[in-house]
């Protein structure tokens, strides 16, 4: 580019653009590069979906210097608080990974307090796995890899019981959903919380097209997954 343009310039521009396009989705969105003012200016957007995939690897400062993330854990904390004091609706989505190089029992539980505080709408846990050209890739991997798993269970439980209620949020409510398939009897859809494979379904009766959106009112629901029936007003 002939001059230096941002992402969020990028993100208006598209935001003007008519039918089809009715969600934008931002992914990777770096915590120590997300801006206050690329979220005051996310706000505004109306096509972009108010969710936020921001990965933050960890929450031990110790781990967070070694893998050079930029912010420490309350450098974290702020960013997470902003984006839900300016976009009170948002979903956000992030990793994590388990037995990084020399993280130990105390960092892990560190590490499963911040989920516990955070309360993230997303969670992809990782256990670690040593990378060719990554910074990592000099450090001894020592943490077993049963320690690994075991740490990534625990705080999938911790994940399954904030997803639940969370999504038990939505019972009796009426949602705006994207069909992606249809099944013999039950259609499955997303809502604009959800980036498609990684996160959420939702489960509809009564849908008959692909690749549209309708209104769902949520009549149930689990740790991943909401229940609903269309209603006949359509986006």
């Amino acid at each position: 580019l002939d001059e230096k343009v941002y992402l969020h310039d990028l993100l208006r521009e598209m935001d003007k653009l008519g039918d089809p396009l009715k969600w934008i989705r931002l992914h990777y969105a770096h915590p120590a590069h997300l801006s206050s003012k690329m979220i005051n200016d996310l706000s505004q957007f109306e096509k972009l979906c108010h969710y936020i995939d921001i990965p933050v690897q960890h929450a031990v400062d110790r781990i967070l210097a070694s893998m050079r993330r930029g912010l420490n854990s309350e450098g974290i904390k702020r960013k997470i608080a902003e984006l839900r004091s300016k976009i009170p609706d948002i979903r956000i989505r992030t990793t994590v990974i388990v037995g990084y190089p020399g993280e130990t029992d105390h960092d892990f539980h560190g590490l499963y307090d911040f989920v516990e505080e955070m309360q993230f709408d997303r969670l992809g846990i990782f256990t670690y796995s040593e990378e060719d050209g990554t910074i990592a890739a000099d450090l001894k991997d020592d943490v077993h890899q049963s320690i690994k798993n075991d740490r990534k269970a625990i705080l999938m439980d911790l994940q399954n019981e904030i997803s639940a209620n969370k999504n038990a949020e939505f019972e009796g409510q009426t949602i705006q959903v994207l069909i992606d398939e249809l099944g013999n009897s039950v259609a499955i859809g997303r809502s604009e919380y959800d980036s498609p494979e990684v996160d959420n379904i939702v489960r509809v009766t009564g849908a008959k097209k692909v690749g549209v959106f309708e209104q769902i009112k949520i009549t149930g629901s689990t740790a991943y997954e909401l229940i609903g029936t269309i209603d006949q007003v359509r986006f």
